[in-house]
């Protein structure tokens, strides 16, 4: 898909708000992780700066971006990469970590996949997600890559998943939930390059204290951690 392509890549040296959301959950990020829909690899880096993590698993559907990110990271060892969906993945260990990085809006059928995504899961475990927020800011900009939803706080919720509980859920960038808004009703359009390296050096740094001082009542992405109980 060539827009999502294209938005990936400006996307790709976002580093303060790759340095947030996952600093936020350090506590979480363990052992051998699998990242699901992995990209261009961009927040793997990030991944290994707050966990000592025994390996990465990268799973990438798409032949072009994994085609790129073998090539970023053909020389890892940590780094294992498979042109593969979750639900190619066969006779594979157990998952202390699994990651959804802006990945589960893609998927149609996402309550099918978090229950793939658990049973790939260790006893303890934790499957992170990260999405974009709100159905209401749904705009032609999440068309054009691909998303199918956007959510919000009860949606996970209604997920009634026997094996696993919501250990966290809370909402992130409330000063970018602004800028949603002013896209959704006036720009109307894809963000630009520069845009986005704005977002990332100016509002994202302000964001971390307005989340803070907002207890993460709303913002522009949404994070839930699921605990693998049994």
């Amino acid at each position: 898909m060539k827009n999502l392509h294209s938005q990936i890549d400006i996307f790709y040296n976002t580093k303060n708000w790759k340095n947030y959301w996952t600093k936020g959950l350090s506590d979480f990020i363990k052992g051998n992780i699998l990242d699901v829909g992995s990209g261009t690899g961009s927040n793997i880096p990030f991944y290994s700066k707050v966990s000592n993590t025994s390996q990465i698993t990268c799973l990438e559907p798409d032949k072009k971006l994994f085609s790129n990110l073998r090539k970023k990271h053909k020389n890892k060892k940590k780094i294992v990469i498979k042109n593969l969906k979750l639900s190619q993945l066969k006779n594979t260990k157990k998952f202390k970590t699994i990651i959804y990085a802006d990945v589960l809006e893609h998927i149609k059928n996402d309550f099918k996949e978090l229950r793939l995504a658990l049973n790939c899961l260790k006893k303890n475990g934790r499957l992170i997600i990260l999405c974009p927020a709100h159905n209401f800011l749904f705009t032609s900009f999440d068309t054009n890559v691909g998303h199918f939803r956007r959510y919000n706080k009860n949606m996970f919720k209604s997920f009634k998943i026997k094996n696993a509980e919501i250990e966290k859920l809370y909402y992130l960038d409330s000063l970018g939930f602004f800028l949603s808004i002013l896209n959704k009703l006036i720009l109307k359009r894809n963000p630009k390059k520069k845009e986005i390296k704005f977002w990332d050096n100016i509002i994202v740094p302000l964001s971390k204290i307005s989340d803070l001082l907002l207890c993460n009542l709303f913002g522009k992405s949404i994070v839930c951690v699921y605990k693998k109980i049994n």
